[in-house]
């Protein structure tokens, strides 16, 4: 992706578009996903509020 499609994405995912959204948190999974393990095994309630406040402050990102 290149940098100019990123950020037409993440400005419209700041102003609301959940297809944006759902992109930024598809590109992102890997990372997200990486950050979701406890003691050696995925904790999908941690991978869920981890997706939650994203959804919830993306809203707060300064563009």
């Amino acid at each position: 992706m290149r940098p100019e499609e990123f950020s037409t994405i993440l400005q419209a995912a700041v102003a609301g578009s959940h297809e944006a959204l759902e992109k930024i948190l598809e590109l992102y999974e890997p990372l997200i996903n990486k950050h979701s393990w406890i003691n050696g095994k995925m904790d999908e309630d941690l991978r869920q509020y981890i997706l939650i406040h994203i959804a919830l402050n993306i809203s707060k990102f300064d563009i």
